[in-house]
């Protein structure tokens, strides 16, 4: 299979590049044959089966490649969540669902100090004090985001695949189509907790802005977590993949 990684050669003009004519027609029928081809070659990946119960636990670490501009990261999953709930209206939704995913974002401590800045990027990520920096063996995190929520109630294994494209920007809160539609059943029984509680629409968000401040050679981690207050509930990994492509 021949992958075209700079799509930019292409459009300088064949003459600079090793790139002929029939590689490029190559490539165009090997992505329209080969889905995964859309999302770039893979750069990091995991098949074992992890669990976690009421805790979080570290699935998956890798180190971005050196990249011009990356253009998108593509999440390709398999996971499920806890497989009995007495919220029974939230079953098969992604309301009231305390079993995720997330992608933490570490950077080394060496040279200048990081500022507000560097330990806070826009999107749906958490704000984070420097002064209350989080740091382990000479790196620091910069923050969390939500990669992807595991339906409510689950009991076979489902495939979710995330795309973070630079192009797709997170949709504003104020947005109704952001969020599944309803408070979940718990929500429900408490108004307070029902005005407060959004549920991501898929289980998951457009990133554009956090693919647009990565830097090459940052880690990346994907955790699993399940959630300290709720009992019961677990997450459960079978795969992931990472894809990216970049120039």
């Amino acid at each position: 299979m021949y992958y075209i990684q700079n799509w930019d050669q292409i459009f300088d003009g064949l003459d600079k590049s090793n790139i002929t004519a029939d590689d490029f027609k190559a490539a165009e029928v090997e992505v329209s044959t080969n889905l995964d081809d859309v999302h770039g070659p893979i750069i990091a990946s995991n098949d074992t089966l992890e669990t976690v119960k009421k805790d979080q636990k570290n699935y998956l670490t890798f180190n971005l490649p050196p990249f011009k501009t990356l253009r998108s990261l593509t999440f390709i999953l398999r996971s499920r969540g806890s497989r009995w709930s007495p919220t029974f209206d939230d079953w098969g939704t992604f309301k009231g669902t305390w079993s995720w995913l997330d992608v933490e974002l570490w950077r080394p401590t060496r040279g200048p100090k990081p500022t507000g800045r560097d330990v806070h990027l826009a999107g749906n990520g958490w704000e984070l004090d420097p002064k209350k920096m989080i740091i382990k063996n000479k790196k620091y995190m910069v923050g969390t985001w939500l990669l992807q929520r595991n339906r409510h109630v689950m009991k076979t294994w489902e495939d979710y695949t995330v795309t973070w494209d630079v192009n797709e920007f997170e949709l504003d809160d104020k947005v109704a189509a952001k969020w599944e539609e309803g408070f979940s059943e718990k929500g429900n029984n408490d108004p307070e907790v029902a005005k407060k509680e959004k549920w991501h629409k898929g289980g998951w968000s457009p990133n554009g802005q956090f693919v647009r401040n990565l830097k090459p050679g940052d880690e990346l981690r994907i955790m699993m977590k399940a959630s300290t207050r709720e009992p019961g509930w677990k997450c459960e990994v079978m795969k992931c993949d990472v894809r990216a492509i970049w120039t």
